[in-house]
């Protein structure tokens, strides 16, 4: 079926943002710090784990074994993929350096629903979508069929161009991963963002601020890639290499990329940098 305004794609990655967004309203609610322990909120962590704090989830500095492989993960429950990153040892001392993980944004979702009582996605979809319904919601299993919901593409399991459903998850995953959107629902958090009318603008200039990595060049804010482009500062995150966000605040623009495939590997970076170059005044 050929896209549509009602086509709704899971946008993966691009799920942490939200989240990191989800966080600050906490903060700026006065809530959660970004100097809480986690393990005010979660109970039953390592003894590895008991001093790492939300800063480090959001920053992906916190060393802990990543609940992502594919298959290691693929189709466990939660208790199994619980079991299953407790028993590793921690890669390095929480805030050394940026190491991608999977299992930060679990715990973040325990997190939200600690705090707040609810379910991870009726919350934000209630704090951050306009008029909850069929365009924004959340699911982390592909294979679940869904009225309106582009078919995922991908050459990773028959090294062809093949239906194909790689994270399959349960509702666990729904901080890494589950976010799914129409386009038009995007467009309308992404004015709501812009606006400062989900975030002041004092705690959106916090999430954005770099973090302090004690032995990496890395340049990440909490939950965001910071990239300049062309000399413009821009905020984002991909996913799965078939959806991007990137936003220039200064500019007032925003570029929304969202495709439900991939026929090779490439730098999605790359082709919002070309975007930009179309759509940003003086460029």
């Amino acid at each position: 079926m050929p896209v549509n305004d009602q086509s709704i794609f899971r946008v993966y990655s691009i799920t942490k943002i939200v989240i990191s967004v989800g966080i600050f309203q906490l903060i700026e609610q006065g809530k959660l710090s970004l100097e809480d322990k986690i393990s005010k909120y979660v109970s039953g962590l390592p003894k590895d784990w008991q001093d790492i704090q939300i800063k480090h989830l959001l920053s992906h500095s916190s060393g802990i074994p990543d609940m992502a492989p594919i298959p290691k993960f693929q189709d466990l429950t939660e208790q199994q993929a619980k079991e299953k990153v407790f028993a590793q040892a921690c890669k390095f001392t929480p805030g050394e350096r940026y190491d991608y993980n999977q299992t930060g944004f679990w715990l973040l979702k325990r997190v939200i629903e600690k705090i707040e009582q609810k379910k991870l996605a009726n919350w934000i979809i209630q704090h951050q979508f306009q008029s909850p319904n069929d365009t924004a919601f959340f699911s982390s299993d592909s294979r679940d069929i869904i009225r309106h919901r582009v078919t995922a593409y991908f050459p990773f399991t028959k090294r062809t161009l093949t239906i194909d459903h790689p994270y399959l998850q349960g509702d666990y995953a729904h901080a890494q991963n589950g976010l799914n959107l129409s386009l038009s629902a995007f467009i309308i958090w992404d004015n709501l963002l812009r606006n400062n009318q989900l975030l002041k603008k004092k705690f959106k200039d916090l999430m954005w601020q770099l973090y302090p990595y004690t032995q990496s060049p890395k340049i990440f804010a909490y939950g965001w890639d910071k990239r300049l482009v062309d000399g413009h500062t821009s905020y984002g995150f991909s996913g799965s290499l078939v959806t991007a966000y990137r936003i220039f605040p200064a500019k007032n623009v925003s570029i929304i990329l969202l495709s439900n495939g991939l026929t090779k590997f490439y730098n999605i970076e790359n082709a919002m940098n070309a975007l930009a170059a179309l759509v940003i005044p003086g460029k």
